[in-house]
């Protein structure tokens, strides 16, 4: 069986556009790295993903029918780590350049936000076809065009953060930029955390 409807790309690509946890921590990457040096980061990003994705698929479907409360306890770490990187963010926030530079965002923080990140769940479970699980040329194909989706906007993400940082917009800068991704990050933590809590 093979997927015919592409149109689940469209929707994928407007909900990778969106602020989030990974998105964030591109595009302060591109502020504290720039453009060039936070390229290597797509890798890991798309690593998570398709981790997230795989798992959430191919696992969760069966384990939330016999133990429901597995995905509270998801939410919860998430949750927690989340506003962990919140918290580094805006303590980066208050350094000078060279400071910045230091606490550059690490490949291992960006999988593991990615890997946590509440967009897997929605990916997997609701947009990709039902088809996608049901052979591996299926999943193949479907995870090939969604790697590539999250490589494009992802860059899109860092490029953001590179423009900040070059003082094109002076009236935006990057230390307000950094805070307000912090709590960007805050703000989907208290979410999944309150959802993983009184769910």
């Amino acid at each position: 069986m093979y997927v015919n409807d592409w149109s689940f790309l469209l929707v994928i690509a407007t909900i990778l556009l969106t602020p989030g946890p990974t998105n964030t921590l591109l595009a302060s990457s591109g502020i504290s790295q720039g453009l060039r040096r936070s390229a290597p980061l797509l890798s890991f990003e798309c690593l998570g993903y398709v981790c997230a994705t795989s798992l959430w698929g191919l696992v969760l479907n069966t384990t939330m029918q016999d133990y429901p409360f597995v995905i509270n306890i998801i939410k919860v770490v998430s949750g927690l780590y989340i506003a962990r990187l919140g918290l580094r963010l805006w303590a980066q926030a208050g350094h000078d350049a060279a400071l910045e530079q230091m606490a550059a965002v690490k490949p291992s923080e960006l999988f593991v936000a990615t890997l946590l990140n509440p967009k897997a769940v929605i990916f997997a479970m609701v947009l990709f076809p039902v088809q996608t699980w049901l052979s591996v040329s299926n999943y193949a194909e479907v995870m090939g065009s969604f790697v590539a989706l999250v490589a494009v906007i992802g860059g899109l993400w860092i490029a953001l953060g590179s423009v900040l940082i070059s003082g094109r917009f002076r009236w935006l800068q990057p230390q307000w930029f950094q805070r307000l991704a912090a709590l960007t990050l805050w703000g989907f933590a208290v979410w999944l955390l309150l959802g993983g809590i009184f769910a």
